[in-house]
């Protein structure tokens, strides 16, 4: 992500003669694309405020005048940030290349980059909130009218989504490194129309948690702009439930819907014999500037909003294969064998050398391939307390396990493991 950095779309050189034997001039047709990529009014981002190598971005370019459609001069082409600082085609015969003849063209640029586009349609879910960057969807739509004599391209992307930071400290200093943080009863999905820029929310309301750091000082969450958060409430809870904390929000979040492109920044201490949490009254710091204003929560001893995909409330194998594409989740069942080189090869045979995947089932004594998941295992701790060719007790043994709900053997599986608990 960045603040200002450019990018080059490559204008390979070369010669074409006319139907009559005109040729073209090489110095004409050799010239490129210069494009500027910048982001509006960032301020503060918790996930960085620079764009990062490995940062992917889609872009398209239209005759001038016409709207995003089918015919399109370039569909959805996939740009690279690289070490060098720029970005860079995916694919080299898919680079983007201004039309030979001096027409005028317009460019639409997105971030971050998706291969499943259909009519346009951008699909947005927020309800796993642990990867902020890839929720920062951002648009650019403002060059137009470029040409062969007129090269020179300067894409502004803005934020077309909300954000919400919180900056949380205990009075006492005490640990928080195991505090979570719930926003209760929000929209989470929705869809943005690359033709026009319009968003549109689905109807429905979750509760996310925020991604926190690890010392539990700084948690953040992306939500959908226009959301109405009178309703909603913000919930600080400490180890499984050990100590909860309960507050409404400000009044600068609850009278008008959440402005687009806008960061909220709150200041927040717990206090535990006070029995409240104060939000002090710092200002919001916004990409676009609203009102600041203090609330204070109180202790409470009520129990907070259960979170699917937490590890209180994981998912079920069932629901993991419903829930593909989300990140840092935890989910239970039963480990039923392994998989040997393909989801076809199925084996409860303990003694063989499959280490790195298991089976996991919501029914103990499971045969059924399509009621498991594999589990995919790189990490040397788990991959040891784990498999069961060096762990035959591990058969039929329930077990909580934290990683991403992806594709793995062509199948809905879990990857990127990275903790685990057995329940005995």
């Amino acid at each position: 992500m960045m603040n200002r950095y450019l990018f080059i779309l490559p204008l390979i050189g070369f010669i074409l003669s006319a139907c009559e034997g005109e040729t073209i001039d090489p110095v004409r047709a050799s010239k490129s694309i210069r494009l500027t990529a910048e982001i509006e009014k960032v301020k503060t981002r918790l996930s960085g405020s620079t764009w990062e190598k490995g940062d992917v971005i889609g872009v398209y370019m239209t005759r001038s005048g016409f709207p995003l459609s089918p015919s399109a001069l370039a569909n959805n082409v996939n740009y690279v940030y690289d070490e060098s600082g720029t970005f860079q085609p995916q694919n080299e015969s898919k680079a983007i290349y201004l039309p030979f003849n001096g027409e005028n063209v317009d460019f639409i640029g997105y971030y971050p980059y998706r291969e499943d586009i259909t009519n346009f349609i951008y699909p947005i879910d927020l309800t796993v909130q642990s990867n902020q960057a890839a929720l920062d969807f951002m648009y650019s739509s403002n060059v137009t009218a470029r040409n062969m004599t007129n090269p020179n391209v300067r894409m502004k992307f803005s934020h077309r989504l909300s954000k919400i930071v919180l900056q949380i400290a205990h009075y006492r200093n005490m640990d928080l490194s195991d505090l979570s943080v719930i926003l209760a009863k929000v929209p989470t999905k929705a869809t943005f129309n690359l033709v026009d820029g319009s968003l549109t929310t689905s109807t429905g309301t979750e509760d996310i948690v925020f991604n926190i750091n690890r010392e539990g000082t700084l948690a953040e969450a992306t939500v959908l702009p226009g959301t109405d958060l009178s309703d909603s409430q913000l919930w600080f809870v400490i180890g499984e439930n050990k100590q909860v904390y309960q507050s409404s929000l400000p009044e600068a979040l609850t009278m008008n819907p959440l402005a687009s492109s806008t960061l909220y920044n709150l200041n927040i201490t717990l206090y535990t014999e006070e029995e409240k949490a104060h939000i002090e009254p710092e200002s919001i710091i916004p990409w676009i500037t609203p009102p600041s204003e203090s609330v204070t929560a109180n202790r409470t001893e009520n129990s907070p909003p259960a979170i699917k995909g937490s590890k209180s409330h994981p998912y079920t194998v069932l629901q993991a294969m419903e829930a593909q594409g989300k990140t840092g989740v935890w989910v239970k069942g039963y480990i039923v064998g392994a998989f040997d080189g393909s989801i076809n090869k199925f084996v409860t045979d303990t003694t063989g050398q499959v280490r790195t995947n298991i089976a996991l089932s919501d029914n103990m004594n499971e045969t059924v391939v399509s009621n498991m998941i594999p589990v995919n295992i790189t990490l040397a701790g788990l991959k040891n307390a784990l498999n069961i060719a060096d762990n035959p007790a591990n058969l039929n043994r329930l077990v909580f396990i934290k990683g991403d709900l992806a594709a793995y053997y062509s199948v809905p599986g879990l990857r990127e493991t990275k903790e685990y608990q057995f329940i005995d």
